[in-house]
């Protein structure tokens, strides 16, 4: 097997070498190189991440993850597949370690699972197919997103409503014309709650929309047909999890 870097280690008393480079098959060269390349990787894999996912998290905090992640896989592969002990010691390893991610959503885990993808691949010395995949995978991602609704150029708004009107109201018909008020200014709805009782209603809608002139057009409408209503609005991007 080739030494690490023989003129590095060549002076060094046995003792020291076995400590520090028990394995001859580790190139620090090698190593080096995809652990900047994982790094680029993985920075893009997060831009893709911010701009194209839908996932309700704080995406801008999330993806800041996966260079850190891409980065420990590769240290991991690289340093395993030089020993079958070490990778018996590694599975015994996690299988004491529990990770308690709170992951609510399954396109935060597959961003996950193409980093983990990719790093393997670096850290087995596959450099040009990790390449490739990357590069492959987030293109034809981003053409299957583009051939779905505008979802990506849409900002997620949570909307609240809270209505408390002086005089009683027809209570029967509310939530499809409030649903209705809604949808006619927005992209895409989906009702989170809806609470109603004989004077009031409370609901919460995830709505998307393009530009702030439909939020001003919503809100105006609303107001038109429930002079009382109060309205509240929170972007989905400060939350770290719903």
């Amino acid at each position: 097997m080739e030494s690490i870097d023989p003129f590095l280690i060549a002076f060094l008393p046995k003792e020291i070498q076995s400590m520090f480079f028990p394995f001859a098959s580790v190139q620090l060269v090698s190593l080096l190189f995809n652990l900047i390349l994982g790094f680029i990787l993985a920075t893009g894999i997060g831009l893709h991440f911010r701009k194209y996912s839908s996932a309700f998290c704080n995406r801008q905090d999330f993806s800041r993850l996966f260079p850190l992640l891409m980065l420990s896989v590769i240290l991991i592969i690289t340093v395993v597949k030089a020993s079958l002990a070490l990778a018996l010691g590694l599975v015994g390893a996690l299988s004491i370690v529990r990770f308690r991610t709170p992951i609510k959503e399954p396109e935060e885990l597959l961003y996950l699972f193409l980093n983990i993808g990719i790093a393997v691949a670096l850290g087995a010395g596959q450099t040009l197919a990790a390449l490739v995949a990357c590069i492959s995978t987030l293109g034809l991602v981003t053409l299957a997103k583009k051939q779905q609704v505008k979802s990506y150029d849409e900002s997620g708004l949570f909307l609240s409503l809270n209505y408390r009107p002086k005089l009683n109201f027809n209570s029967d018909t509310c939530l499809t014309k409030v649903k209705e008020t809604v949808l006619k200014h927005v992209e895409r709805m989906e009702m989170r709650r809806f609470d109603v009782g004989e004077k009031h209603f409370d609901a919460t809608f995830f709505v998307s929309v393009i530009d702030s002139e439909q939020v001003d057009s919503l809100i105006s409408d609303l107001k038109a047909q429930y002079p009382e209503i109060n309205t509240s609005l929170l972007e989905q991007h400060n939350i770290a999890g719903v």
